[in-house]
């Protein structure tokens, strides 16, 4: 089907095709829908250069930015809803730019550019009608929620000296930025690694992701950097690559780091990021939820109460950070969705091509990780199961009972 869209300067068609991989797919299972030839999914006869016009709002910080610097629309639709709920934005004068199916979940993703004459409320009333399984939101983006005193082993009820080695049947998702492989924690970890940034995108440097996988999956032969669940898969969804200055993740490269994950028979997954909250990302978190995924999320670190994705969602479980004392990490994030605190507070993890000391609740949400992919060698693991394991033993922080800073308390992890 051909749809005819009218960009912001210029007018162009575009073929929206059958839900699938049709064109040029540069990454698996990406569709670049381009409308001009200035290499980033711009509109035919747009300027880079262009100022937003009279009317048309600018892209904020957390917003993917189209090259008119307005902000870019995604839409989240059934596969047998896509072509025409995308045609039906492109008829109300919006400008397709790119498609990206995400097979594992049965849905379309879709990213447009606005005109002034139409609102997201407006966009969203539109489909409403005539596809109800459409998700329409802004394309967000999302930021990472950033010697050796080796402490939150012990913190969580794990023995001095202890390995807890796990199958290597068990498979944990890493949604961060890329993974140093050869980095000395990773001595005969299996690592499986698949990026998801966009053509021509900017990577960051891999530290970050790297302390992450570190505190889930490193060898038990890796002094203070071991792991506390030695001996899983980990999948590396590198999503993050430099955004307006910053480590960033579209969500666009973060859905499609999550299909891969379940494509690849991933059930336990962890995001250390954290920002706006987004329908299209709630969606997906759901529909995560529904294939049995179990995903870990961390609190963040602006010192907000507001409900920032994921960890705000209920399909995720919601960690922050604690120091060896069990004080509160000060820029952590609160509210009535804190489910649970671990160690996040001066870890010693694997930074650059050694060990640094790190602190933030993105180091926390993978002790929670490693604790759940223990759980998951012993037998099938839900995410309502991994709520009650975690509830059963934590240690009560904080006001009696579960509050808005602690959640249910600190995690144990039960011994191997």
């Amino acid at each position: 089907m051909t749809l005819a869209a009218t960009p912001q300067g210029a007018r162009a068609a575009v073929a929206v095709a059958a839900p699938g991989c049709a064109g040029a797919c540069g990454l698996p299972g990406v569709v670049e829908v381009q409308q001009g030839t200035d290499g980033r999914g711009g509109a035919s006869g747009m300027d880079p250069r262009t100022k937003p016009r009279g009317g048309v709002r600018r892209a904020a910080r957390d917003e993917v930015q189209a090259t008119d610097g307005s902000p870019e629309y995604v839409l989240l639709v059934n596969r047998g809803q896509a072509v025409a709920a995308a045609q039906a934005l492109v008829s109300a004068g919006a400008t397709l730019l790119r498609e990206r199916p995400l097979p594992q979940f049965g849905q379309q993703m879709y990213f447009f550019v606005f005109p002034r004459t139409l609102t997201l409320e407006q966009g969203r009333a539109l489909l409403a009608g005539r596809t109800p399984s459409a998700v329409l939101d802004l394309h967000k983006i999302y930021f990472r929620s950033a010697g050796p005193r080796v402490y939150h082993a012990m913190m969580v009820g794990d023995a001095p000296g202890q390995s807890c080695r796990v199958g290597r049947s068990i498979r944990v998702g890493v949604i961060d930025g890329a993974v140093n492989a050869g980095h000395p924690a990773f001595g005969g970890v299996r690592i499986v690694r698949q990026s998801f940034l966009r053509e021509g995108a900017r990577r960051t440097g891999a530290s970050h992701g790297t302390a992450v996988a570190g505190l889930i999956a490193g060898s038990s032969g890796a002094g203070p950097l071991a792991g506390l669940a030695p001996g899983v898969q980990v999948y590396a969804a590198e999503a993050f690559g430099l955004e307006k200055s910053s480590d960033g993740g579209r969500l666009e490269a973060v859905a499609a780091g999550l299909d891969w994950l379940v494509g690849s028979g991933v059930r336990l997954v962890n995001m250390s990021f954290a920002g706006a909250s987004n329908q299209v990302f709630a969606k997906l978190l759901g529909l995560a939820q529904n294939k049995g995924v179990v995903i870990v999320a961390a609190a963040g670190n602006d010192r907000s109460g507001a409900p920032v994705y994921p960890a705000a969602s209920s399909s995720t479980i919601a960690v922050t950070a604690v120091d060896a004392g069990g004080r509160l990490y000060g820029r952590a994030n609160y509210g009535k969705h804190i489910e649970f605190a671990a160690p996040g507070v001066d870890l010693y993890v694997a930074w650059g091509n050694g060990g640094s000391y790190r602190s933030g609740t993105s180091f926390a949400a993978p002790v929670v990780t490693a604790i759940l992919a223990r759980r998951a060698s012993r037998g099938g693991l839900s995410l309502n199961g991994a709520r009650a394991f975690l509830r059963s033993s934590a240690k009560d922080l904080g006001p009696g009972g579960r509050d808005t800073h602690y959640g249910y308390g600190l995690v144990q992890s039960g011994g191997c």
